[in-house]
């Protein structure tokens, strides 16, 4: 296959390159600078050569600014709507132009599109209002803005995709470590994740069978609830964690998009994979962390 992605210098980028290069696939990088190989384009000013990207089966576009941050006055607004909404625009732009055109465009979304929920949390569940939920709904509707009628779009709602490597993972793993933090509010509500392994599986799988379109949940079927996942952290760093963090000491030092992460009931279920026959291989966590250094 000919695949082509952007932002695929991020944690995920990187992987996904890897991951298909080693079965034998071409991939070329959608880069912002000159001097790096690959296919230039400027979001900013909204410049990319078409032509370029003719003839690729699957273009990936997995730009988006971090969102979490622990900052109470972090509020990136701009930069969080244009990584995400803007270079999905300039692709389903420059796509609907295509003599030869991908047979899917696939771009990252996020698990935060959701209403909470105490019931598990489908592809065909109610969306949220507030700020987070809007921007992930008009990253999606950027890349089905231009429809071609001849391209497949998925949107990958995303839990927190764990590596050793990754912001979320280092970030509550130093916090169980040295704060001793046992849970956040109550300590009920569900934490979306997946592993880097089942990400980029379910990636390929979707490509593979062809059919597969739309809003697409990648998330562990494993449900943890926030106490949990944080007991396994804590199992992990060989640590002993008592402190409880209330609600509102969070609502008060942090900012509202690390709020909604920490608290929010997000009981996502990947029900689309599932049903078309998509396995997980990393359900456990407490397997899966053992293997970090």
């Amino acid at each position: 296959m000919n695949i082509a992605v952007a932002g695929s210098h991020g944690l995920i980028g990187n992987n996904l390159v890897t991951f298909f290069r080693k079965s034998n696939n071409h991939v070329s990088r959608i880069v912002r600078s000159k001097d790096q190989n690959g296919i230039f384009w400027d979001p900013s000013t909204g410049y990319i050569n078409h032509e370029k990207l003719e003839n690729f089966d699957v273009i990936i576009n997995l730009c988006g600014e971090k969102i979490a941050s622990l900052n109470p006055f972090f509020k990136n607004k701009d930069k969080l709507i244009e990584s995400r909404v803007g270079t999905n625009l300039l692709l389903s732009k420059t796509i609907s132009k295509l003599k030869n055109p991908p047979k899917y465009f696939i771009s990252a979304s996020a698990t935060g599109i959701y209403e909470p929920s105490r019931k598990k949390i489908t592809e065909s569940s109610n969306l949220n209002q507030g700020f987070l939920s809007q921007l992930a709904l008009e990253w999606e509707g950027a890349s089905r803005f231009y429809n071609n009628n001849e391209t497949k779009v998925v949107n990958l709602r995303l839990g927190q995709v764990l590596t050793e490597n990754s912001f979320f993972y280092k970030s509550i793993s130093n916090i169980t470590k040295y704060l001793k933090i046992s849970r956040f509010g109550n300590g009920r509500q569900r934490w979306p994740w997946v592993s880097i392994n089942d990400l980029l599986g379910a990636i390929k799988f979707i490509i593979d069978s062809g059919q597969i379109e739309g809003p697409v949940n990648v998330a562990s079927p494993k449900l943890l609830s926030c106490k949990e996942f944080l007991r396994i952290i804590c199992l992990k760093n060989n640590s002993f964690n008592f402190i409880w963090v209330p609600k509102i000491l969070i609502k008060l030092s942090t900012n509202k998009y690390s709020e909604e992460i920490l608290l929010n009931d997000y009981p996502v279920f990947p029900e689309k994979l599932l049903t078309n026959g998509f396995s997980f291989k990393d359900n456990d966590l407490v397997s899966y962390v053992s293997n970090f250094n």
